[in-house]
């Protein structure tokens, strides 16, 4: 199995194939990035846009992770979505917060510190931040309030910060 950055050379090349194991590995977490951050009458054309930037950016891309990347390609096309709509992005702040993990994981691996956090909160952090699940279906799923969620989400990225910084 290739890894995402050998499929996103491979796409670069021309390959559909490389593309379709992309898409079907990060269309989840893309729409429910994005579903967290507009409104659903919004969504869907925002989701079609990110992989049209990623087409057209495709060239741009050089051997370094793509997660990372692609993901602050994303975070991008939704500040300028706000922009365009006249509205201030509510959650620009935490976003800002993850791009530099990100960018940190350009030059640390990130499992490493993500493996530092207790089980139960780095599978709160994955669903929450790269699967897009809401507090709401996250409270059904762990039985915590929607408050401690965002508690301990919270306490997380702060401990991740902190762990990036001291590196």
């Amino acid at each position: 199995m290739k890894s995402d950055e050998e499929l996103m050379i491979d796409y670069q090349k021309g390959s559909e194939a490389a593309f379709g194991e992309l898409y079907e590995k990060y269309s989840p977490m893309v729409y429910g990035f994005i579903r967290k951050r507009m409104r659903e009458s919004e969504v869907d054309d925002l989701y079609q846009k990110v992989w049209r930037k990623l087409h057209e950016s495709r060239e741009l891309y050089r051997d370094q992770p793509f997660a990372p990347w692609f993901f602050v390609m994303i975070r991008h096309l939704v500040i300028d979505e706000y922009r365009s709509l006249g509205r201030k992005n509510i959650k620009e702040i935490q976003d800002e917060l993850i791009e530099k993990i990100y960018a940190a994981s350009e030059t640390i691996d990130i499992e490493p510190l993500l493996a530092t956090l207790p089980k139960d909160t780095q599978d709160l952090v994955r669903k929450y931040y790269l699967e897009g699940i809401s507090y709401e279906e996250l409270e059904k799923d762990t039985g915590l309030s929607q408050t401690n969620l965002r508690q301990r989400l919270s306490r997380a990225l702060r401990g991740l910060r902190n762990k990036v910084y001291e590196e």
